[in-house]
């Protein structure tokens, strides 16, 4: 889910005053002549002929040379021809008549925006406000320009300036929802997103976007009210997909699965909503629905890398490595080089236990895809696996430099000064992964290992109930309980967890 597109709005409407200033310094003689020429070039240019326009107001120029509205009306002209630069030396020729004039420096900016000088339309539209510090053009489109370089709160700054917050302008008012919300001031972002809402009416374009942007934020249940919001005749696959996802977030598996097949009934050939049913599906741990949504998608389009990967994951997880392996080996044949196929390549012969193969998958995965942080964690469970723990050490330390506050990378970091005996330093490290993540499985059953070690089975006790909760069938989990239990010299309980340990252990092997 992407935030809305943003886009530089033109500056077509020049101040009121400026005919009869500029006028008031021609030649009676001249004065009409040039009122007329300027007037039927201006209404050519609201009709969109700026050819014919160009025509009457070079005639203009060359008239009433010492007047800048001639100039400024030029360069709008040959901006809507597309002739950039000549629309640039007009505007310029315009300001070195009377610099003062703020629509000046906004018509010249947004060319300069057009034609791809983003940086030099900037400084000109900063120009426009030193001469009229409210200057409505300017302070839109440095809001929407700092939105696009994701400066939230300079762009906040300039649509506030703009007085967008008082607007009934749909797309102003997305904007500044955008920048409320990137700020993280997420009360006014919600409150100008309402109003925005109320305002669309059955405006399909505007509840999208405005539905993608909550989602992003994770406001999942406003979300779907705007993509519920599109009129049924106006959908396409994209809006129920999109609203299937936000279901999908808040838990309402149901509704979200109505949805995919309101898309797939709009489109059955787009892959993307059986490939979100399937992880959907995944989730839920229905591992052999899983694998039938994903072969689906994967049918209608076995050259995404994404879908290939996630099939391959799944039937990895299910067991089935033959087809996994044959369905990676078809993927890698087939396409450009994929890191998230060499990833699950690398899962797959982690899963087998041949390390180095998996170690080499997961080396040629990261050449291709650096910044693939679960493939850098795999990685250096494999080389703790295979014993090579500062190995293991230098992955994770490259992981939290990515994400410092991954909690994986600081549990296993944790597990291995574990491991080699640092008590003192791995409960720290410990504590921070449980600090971002409290329910890191890995963390607490560290933390429940030094609590029984240090002779306090109280609080090795609430990590260990913390996860059995997570992970019932877990036979370890019922294991250390049991110890624990027992030092509370509550022996019935540590008995009963004990058995249960062991009846769990059987199961899995049988």
């Amino acid at each position: 889910m992407v935030p809305p597109t943003h886009f530089v709005r033109a500056a077509v409407t020049l101040a009121v005053g400026l005919w009869g200033a500029s006028l008031a310094a021609l030649r009676p003689s001249l004065a009409s002549d040039c009122v007329r020429l300027l007037r039927n070039g201006e209404e050519l240019l609201s009709q969109q002929k700026p050819a014919q326009a160009r025509t009457l107001l070079l005639q203009a120029t060359r008239e009433c040379p010492r007047d800048p509205l001639g100039y400024n009306f030029l360069g709008m002209a040959l901006d809507l021809e597309g002739r950039f630069k000549e629309a640039q030396e007009s505007y310029l020729k315009a300001i070195a008549l009377n610099p003062g004039i703020a629509a000046f420096h906004d018509n010249l900016a947004v060319s300069y925006f057009r034609s791809g000088q983003q940086a030099t339309g900037v400084k000109e539209f900063e120009k426009a406000l030193e001469y009229d510090s409210q200057n409505q053009t300017a302070n839109l489109n440095l809001g929407t320009y700092y939105l696009g370089q994701k400066e939230y709160r300079r762009a906040l700054k300039y649509l506030k300036v703009a007085q967008v917050e008082h607007s009934n302008d749909p797309s102003a008012l997305l904007e500044l929802t955008y920048a409320y919300l990137g700020a993280g001031d997420t009360a006014s972002g919600l409150e100008t997103a309402s109003r925005l809402s109320s305002l669309a009416g059955s405006d399909a374009r505007i509840h999208f976007s405005l539905g993608l942007l909550l989602a992003e934020h994770g406001e999942y249940a406003m979300a779907v009210k705007q993509f519920a919001a599109i009129p049924q005749n106006q959908r396409d696959s994209a809006v129920d997909i999109n609203l299937a996802m936000a279901y999908s977030r808040l838990g309402q598996r149901p509704s979200a699965r109505q949805a995919y097949a309101e898309a797939i009934q709009l489109d059955p050939s787009d892959p993307e909503p059986y490939l979100r049913m399937g992880l959907d599906s995944s989730v839920a741990g229905d591992a052999g629905e899983a694998v039938d949504w994903l072969t689906q998608a994967y049918t209608r389009a076995p050259e995404r890398a994404d879908i290939a990967y996630a099939l391959a994951e799944e039937l990895i997880r299910d067991g089935n490595y033959e087809r996994a392996h044959g369905v990676l080996s078809q993927a890698t044949n087939h396409q450009p080089p994929a890191p998230e196929l060499f990833e699950a390549l690398a899962d797959l012969f982690a899963r087998q236990h041949k390390d180095q193969d998996a170690i080499d998958a997961y080396v040629r995965c990261l050449d291709f895809g650096p910044e693939r942080v679960s493939a850098r964690l795999s990685l250096a469970r494999v080389y703790l696996e295979a014993g090579r723990a500062d190995d293991a050490k230098n992955e994770l330390q490259k992981v939290l430099l990515v994400e410092p506050k991954s909690s994986e990378a600081t549990a296993e970091l944790g597990r291995i000064e574990l491991q080699a005996g640092r008590q003192e330093r791995a409960l720290r490290l410990i504590e921070g992964a449980l600090a971002q993540d409290p329910n890191n499985a890995m963390a607490n059953e560290d933390l429940a290992q030094i609590k029984i070690r240090q002779d306090k089975p109280v609080e090795a006790q609430a990590a260990l109930e913390k996860l059995v909760s997570l992970e019932p069938n877990n036979p370890r989990f019922h294991y250390l309980l049991s110890r624990a239990l027992s030092k509370m010299q509550r022996t019935q309980e540590a008995a009963r967890e004990f058995e249960l340990s062991k009846k769990l252990e059987a199961n899995r092997r049988n």
